[in-house]
This record gives structure tokens, sequence and C-alpha cells, in this order.
């Protein structure tokens, strides 16, 4: 299973993460090919109360956005621990994206989560991270 850790003292705020998983999950693999399609981050910085907060999904041993979808349109993959979405069954109606308790799900058509990069040997965000306040821990 990888962890992505968020040390918050390090980062700057410069989002470069964001643009990196967006780019990532863009069929061209490029920032230009993302903003083409309308591809969002998986992950995001936010600032609440004044500090930097990253949102992520947090591989909920179990996840209320499974439970409460009521098409059965996520998935758990027990070996990785991320939530997989079966677009074919998805209605977009938002119940995931509410159940959440960390704000890691957007709708936006479908629930974008964070999948640690499955198709890379490394989560994105964290290579792209200048400052390295995403670190990968494989637990």
């Amino acid at each position: 299973m990888v962890k992505i850790l968020f040390e918050r003292d390090l980062c700057l705020g410069c989002k470069t993460c964001e643009l990196a998983c967006a780019a990532a999950h863009s069929k061209t693999k490029s920032i230009a090919g993302a903003i083409r399609e309308n591809k969002i981050s998986r992950i995001r910085i936010k600032t609440k109360g004044g500090k930097l907060k990253l949102e992520q999904c947090m591989l909920c041993k179990n996840p209320r956005c499974i439970s409460v979808c009521p098409t059965g349109a996520l998935s758990k993959d027990e070996e990785s621990g991320i939530i997989l979405v079966d677009e074919m069954s998805c209605t977009g109606c938002g119940l995931c994206e509410d159940a959440c308790p960390f704000g890691a799900i957007e709708l936006h058509t479908f629930p974008t989560i964070c999948d640690r990069c499955a198709h890379s040997e490394e989560p994105l965000c964290a290579l792209s991270c200048p400052t390295r306040a995403l670190k990968v821990k494989i637990v």
C-alpha cells in the first residue's frame, strides 16, 4: 500500500503537485492536455484557518464512500487500498463526495479519487514537489 505523507512546514502552496496529478491522468500526460481534457487533480492543497492542508484519499479501512454508493460503482482494491470507480455504473449522484470525511472526492461527472498513480512507479505529485513536502511511504 502506498501512502502519501504531507509535511505542511515544507509546503509553499505552489500547487505543482496538483498540476502534475492532472497531467498524469490526461491522455497526453501533459499540462496542456489536462487543460484541454478538463482533468482535475485528485489531490488538493487547501488553506484552512490560515494553514495549508492536503486533501487526499486516506485509504479508509471501511470507506464510507463505498457503503453509501447506491449503484455499487465504488470498490476497494484490497491489495493497494485504492478506491476504484466503475464509470459505467456511476450515476453521478454525489453521495460518495458527501460521505467522505476528508474531502478527498470531487465529483466532475464521475468521482475523482487519488489512485496513488497506480499506472506509474511512484505518485507523480510527490515526484513533482519542489520542496519535497509530499513523501511516499510504502506500507
